[in-house]
């Protein structure tokens, strides 16, 4: 096992971005199901922890350059999530969901010059999604009750004029009909 995690790490790290279908990286079929948020970090995967990213920034900006440059590639993405303060939650809900956490996400998200394809598999169901667009969006107006000052986040689209405005309505509207089809890849957080 020691030896798929430092071929993965090794991979990573001399293929960087250009890890494409002809790369011999670790299918993700095999990824380890111990697999853990330190062995992500070795591996120089963009990890983010609670919705911020924390790890492989270079890899994320080496992914955003070879996609401008409409240039085929895939970077391995790891979302790590913690429950964080129990006060937070009701003492019904906390003891009900406390054995789901921490919990670790893997997705690929490959571009082939066209079409973004993001990738997972959850309880041994795969999961493949398909945009157009990556769009940078900043949200540097939160809520006053917002923990943060500024998020800047990449999203996946299929339409090239939405605005994250209308992203946003489209999510606490969506009983209406005006929900917009994306995925939240990337987010960095300024926070207070």
């Amino acid at each position: 096992m020691k030896k798929s995690f430092a071929l993965l790490m090794l991979l990573v790290v001399l293929t960087g971005c250009s890890l494409n279908k002809a790369s011999n990286y670790i299918p993700y079929k095999e990824i380890p199901q111990e697999y853990t948020l330190e062995n992500a970090i070795a591996d120089n995967l963009v990890v983010f922890e609670d919705g911020s990213i924390t790890s492989g920034q270079s890899v994320w900006n080496a992914f955003i350059e070879k996609t401008d440059d409409k240039k085929s590639c895939v970077v391995r993405l790891a979302y790590y999530y913690t429950l964080g303060d129990s006060s937070r939650y009701s003492p019904e809900h906390y003891e009900e969901i406390k054995d789901n956490y921490p919990v670790l996400y893997i997705m690929d998200l490959s571009f082939d010059g066209i079409t973004f394809t993001l990738y997972s598999i959850e309880d041994g169901e795969e999961y493949i999604f398909y945009y157009r667009y990556l769009m940078p969006f900043t949200d540097d107006s939160p809520p006053t009750s917002a923990t943060y000052t500024k998020r800047e986040m990449y999203i996946l689209v299929n339409d090239s004029e939405v605005t994250w405005k209308q992203i946003q309505h489209g999510m606490f509207s969506s009983q209406f009909g005006d929900y917009i089809d994306h995925w939240v890849v990337y987010s960095e957080y300024s926070y207070k």
